[in-house]
């Protein structure tokens, strides 16, 4: 997208209300938290709440290295690095490119197992021992509000949770119409009983449930796409929006505090708001729970 897109689609969601901003120092390698800088710079909005994440640094290079995610990202070369030394790079590399002096949450990136296959009991340890201390020294300095993890894996959630206070999780794609695993194995009710806010992000499983081709960053299995037709066929039969059930399902968990959805357009922003705020009868979650398409206690808008 340009960054006339950019910029309109930040405008947009400015005018409609929204207030929280989630960004990190990998999407885009820099472009992302650049665009966001640029845009609060010149905004009079109201206060905003921004988050971004650690555990990669990024160093400049000739030219942007070649990535299937981003088409044009910035010449940087993001690099893990989970070190005391690293995160404060990190987050002051972050607020360079936002125009802070400090934002008001701050994650833990990447950190489950799909990102690092190999040694990742090593990981934890580093994560326990030296990233989150840093964190919490962070919160307790006050250059941040509030601390977490940005992950796409409940389980690894659940271990940190064990061992280590944080205030959030944004767990991305974990509970949605399509995997609801973050209800199923427990994890919302843990995070719910001690205290911990989580953002769910990930709620069209990367676009899949509002009409994509992509499943979770990859193309869409038969099995994956005979699901989403299982349940366009509900929705349609109560003339419901898709993307509006799969909106407001996740958000139905009292565990669920907000809810990170993706646009690159003004009128992409309109319409998750529009999704947000339709109305749903109760008989279509009911129809969802007979057909077997959402776990039968799961909590919807209705009750």
């Amino acid at each position: 997208m340009s960054d006339d897109d950019a910029r309109g689609t930040l405008a947009a969601a400015e005018r409609l209300g929204i207030s929280w901003f989630d960004v990190a120092p990998y999407y885009g390698f820099g472009l992302a938290e650049t665009r966001l800088g640029r845009f609060l710079q010149h905004s009079s909005g109201p206060r905003r709440v921004i988050s971004t994440k650690v555990g990669r640094v990024l160093y400049a290079t000739d030219s942007p290295p070649e990535h299937g995610e981003f088409v044009a990202p910035c010449p940087n070369r993001p690099v893990f690095d989970y070190s005391r030394a690293g995160i404060e790079r990190s987050l002051s590399d972050s607020l360079r490119r936002l125009g802070l002096d400090r934002v008001q949450i701050l994650l833990l990136h990447d950190i489950d197992r799909l990102s690092h296959p190999y040694d990742h009991r090593s990981l934890v340890q580093q994560l326990l021992n030296e990233a989150l201390p840093t964190l919490q020294g962070l919160k307790a300095e006050g250059a941040v509000k509030a601390i977490g993890l940005g992950i796409n894996e409940w389980d690894v959630g659940y271990e940190i949770l064990m061992s280590a206070q944080v205030d959030c999780v944004l767990l991305a794609g974990r509970y949605t119409l399509l995997d609801s695993t973050a209800f199923t194995s427990g994890f919302l009710d843990a995070c719910a009983r001690k205290g911990v806010a989580v953002l769910a992000g990930g709620v069209f499983n990367s676009g899949f449930l509002a009409g994509g081709s992509r499943y979770d960053y990859r193309v869409a299995d038969s099995g994956r796409v005979a699901a989403r037709q299982a349940l366009l066929e509900i929705c349609s039969r109560h003339s419901v929006a898709l993307p509006a059930a799969a909106l407001q399902f996740t958000s139905a968990h009292p565990a669920i505090t907000s809810v990170v959805v993706g646009a690159r357009s003004a009128s992409e922003v309109q319409e998750i708001c529009q999704w947000s705020q339709a109305e749903i009868p109760a008989q279509l979650w009911s129809d969802l729970r007979h057909a077997n398409l959402i776990p039968t206690q799961a909590p919807t808008p209705s009750n």
